[in-house]
């Protein structure tokens, strides 16, 4: 596999969004309206957005190098807005985590997932979109479960997302 999971530093913002771009679609149901997803990246996925999150306290974002190019990343967010969730409410939460789609499959989200949750002491939640199987199969094989559900817009379409906590 030959990767290495490390700490996004400022500098790697461009490439991290220009990822975010390409990943984040994938997460999405496939009746996502085209407009809500673009509307979404420009404005939440875009180098700026990554520049200021890279300097926030509160996040940490990991990205993971295979052969000198970013190939995924993820964030945590330390102090999560509450979910009304009482398992979930009140601990970390992994926010994104995304690899491009030519490297699923081979260990590389796994190995990025496990340093970053690594990285911080205690429960993790996550939430992931309620039509994405292979994303919630993959969070059950590292130890997530469902304790409940939220909204989350993309856009104007809202998508029903689960609630898993470790």
């Amino acid at each position: 596999m030959n990767s290495l999971v490390r700490l996004a530093r400022l500098e790697d913002a461009e490439a991290i969004s220009q990822l975010a771009s390409l990943t984040f679609p994938m997460a999405c149901p496939i009746s996502t309206p085209t407009d809500d997803l673009k509307s979404y990246i420009e404005s939440h996925l875009n180098v700026e957005c990554f520049k200021s999150i890279l300097k926030l306290s509160e996040k940490i974002v990991h990205a993971i190098d295979f052969k000198d190019k970013i190939i995924g990343y993820s964030m945590l967010s330390l102090r999560p807005e509450p979910l009304g969730i009482s398992k979930a409410d009140g601990i970390v939460e992994l926010t994104r985590c995304y690899v491009l789609a030519e490297f699923h499959g081979v260990g590389h989200a796994k190995s990025l997932v496990s340093t970053t949750l690594q990285s911080v002491s205690g429960s993790v939640r996550l939430l992931v979109n309620d039509e994405n199987e292979r994303a919630i199969h993959f969070y059950k094989r590292l130890g997530f479960s469902p304790v409940g559900e939220t909204y989350f817009y993309v856009g104007e379409d809202k998508h029903r997302d689960l609630v898993m906590v470790n």
